[in-house]
C-alpha cells in the first residue's frame, strides 16, 4: 500500500450546482452540523471547498495520508475494505448529509484504514486537515465539536456490533430501510431505490452469500414486501419491512448517524 499522497484523478472542478450556500442547507438538515453553534458553523462553511468525483473513481483509498473530512453532498459514495481473499466488502453506504473520514483527524493516525469510492457522479464537501487542526486547537470548545461527531460514529460503530448477532432476515431488513431513508423517492405505492444496488451488494452488505440474497428477495418478492425483479429499480415498501424489525430497532432508528 501506497502510504504517501495520491492525485485525486476522479476529483473534478468545483460544480456550478454546489455552491457553499447550497451544501450547508443541506447539511443543516443533517445530523451534527444542523446543532453546531452557529459562529462554529459558519466558520467551518468557509474553511470547506466542493470537490466532486466521477463515477467509479476513489474519494480516497486504504493508505492514502489523511488529508482531511468529507460530506457528502450528492451520489452514491461507498465504504469498503478487503477480506482475507482481497475480496471488497461493502461496509457502508453514505447518503447525502453523512459525514467521513474525520475519525483519523482526532488522534492524527496518518494513513486511511479503509476506502471510500465513488459510485455514481459524487459532490461532497471537504475541510482540509490544516484547517481542521486550526479550528479544532483554537479553544476546547471547537475541539469538542469534532467530538461529538466521533461520538456519533462510535454509535453507528456499536450498532453494527449489535446488528451482528441478529439472522440474516432482519439485517436485510434494516440495510434496506436505510437505503431507501439514504437513497428513496416516494413513487406514491412504494420508495424505490434510485442508486444502483445489485443483490450482491445487499449480500456483502449484511454478510450473507448471493444465494442466500436470492432466495431471501424471491419470497420478499411473493410476500409484497418489496417489488426487486430483474434489472429495474428495488421498490421496497416501508410499512411492511418494519414488521421484521424487533424493538431494539427504536434505538438504532432514533440514533444519530444510522444512516
Amino acid at each position: 500500500m501506497n502510504n504517501g499522497p495520491r492525485e485525486r484523478g476522479g476529483a473534478l472542478p468545483s460544480h456550478a450546482r454546489w455552491s457553499k450556500e447550497r451544501a450547508e442547507a443541506l447539511l443543516s438538515s443533517g445530523y451534527w452540523f444542523g446543532d453546531l453553534p452557529q459562529a462554529f458553523r459558519r466558520t467551518l462553511i468557509e474553511r470547506c471547498e466542493i470537490r466532486t468525483f466521477r463515477r467509479n473513481n476513489h474519494v480516497y483509498r486504504i493508505g492514502d495520508t489523511v488529508d482531511g473530512m468529507y460530506a457528502a453532498l450528492e451520489g452514491d459514495l461507498r465504504a469498503y475494505i478487503y477480506g482475507d481473499d482481497k475480496e471488497p466488502i461493502l461496509l457502508r453506504l453514505l447518503g447525502p448529509a453523512a459525514w467521513f473520514g474525520d475519525f483519523h483527524l482526532i488522534d492524527d493516525y496518518p494513513t486511511r484504514t479503509f476506502e471510500i469510492r465513488a459510485c455514481s457522479d459524487c459532490a461532497t464537501l471537504f475541510l482540509a486537515k490544516k484547517d481542521f487542526d486550526e479550528i479544532a486547537n483554537a479553544s476546547i470548545d471547537n475541539y469538542k465539536q469534532f467530538i461529538k461527531l466521533t461520538c456519533i460514529a462510535t454509535r453507528f460503530l456499536v450498532r453494527i456490533a449489535v446488528e451482528a448477532r441478529s439472522d440474516a432476515q432482519r439485517k436485510a431488513a434494516r440495510a434496506l430501510l436505510r437505503i431507501a431513508r439514504m437513497h428513496g423517492r416516494d413513487t406514491g405505492s412504494g420508495t424505490e431505490i434510485t442508486i444502483n444496488l445489485t443483490q450482491s451488494d445487499l449480500a456483502s452488505l449484511i454478510g450473507v452469500s448471493r444465494q442466500y440474497v436470492n432466495e431471501l428477495i424471491a419470497g420478499w418478492n411473493d410476500e409484497g414486501l418489496i417489488q426487486w425483479r430483474g434489472s429495474a429499480a428495488p421498490v421496497v415498501f416501508i410499512d411492511q419491512l418494519k414488521t421484521l424489525l424487533s424493538p431494539l430497532d427504536q434505538w438504532m432508528l432514533e440514533s444519530q448517524g444510522w444512516a
